[in-house]
């Protein structure tokens, strides 16, 4: 149970919000982390337009390594929820459970380009005012470019964003 009520499905906003969220993701239930949001529709749609934006969208950036990054944060950041739930989706999308927990450890079965971006957020997560140009260029070394750079760095920004939202407003996992 949450620390906080959630929303009102009977809100039109919030009704609305979740036959957004059911059409697009398909999974048959809205994640715990935007229901907790919901008490507040406008901070609700502004998460969930967030999520569409820096997460689902076809970009740059592959899906699995976006999903990567929100397991190497939030690990990182001790969320439970966010480590679990985004290792799930890695699950379905293909992952095996020694992959994911690679992600909590050393990233040896991923490719040279994939280490360096998960390194990249992992180092921006715990202190992103040291980032020096010299982390940019190993990124550019591995040929990412300066637009793949503001996506890695705001999958990382999101999810520092979503555990402080999981962990303190005590969202559940999913049953």
């Amino acid at each position: 149970m949450p620390f906080v009520k959630e929303g009102d499905e009977s809100n039109p906003d919030i009704s609305s919000l979740y036959k957004e969220i059911d059409n697009e993701l398909k999974i048959g239930k809205i994640p715990n982390i935007l229901k907790t949001t919901s008490i507040d529709p406008s901070i609700a749609k502004w998460f969930w337009d967030g999520v569409q934006i820096i997460l689902l969208r076809e970009s740059s950036i592959p899906r699995l390594l976006k999903e990567s990054i929100a397991v190497v944060v939030s690990n990182a950041n001790s969320c439970e929820y966010c480590t679990q739930a985004h290792g799930m989706l890695l699950q379905l999308m293909g992952f095996t459970n020694e992959k994911i927990t690679d992600l909590k450890n050393n990233f040896e079965g991923f490719s040279d380009k994939e280490k360096a971006a998960l390194n990249f957020a992992l180092k921006i997560n715990n202190s992103a005012n040291k980032t020096t140009i010299d982390d940019h260029k190993i990124l550019h070394d591995f040929g990412y470019d300066d637009k793949q750079i503001v996506e890695i760095t705001s999958v990382v920004a999101a999810f520092n964003w979503a555990n402080i939202i999981a962990d303190a407003l005590g969202t559940d996992m999913e049953a």
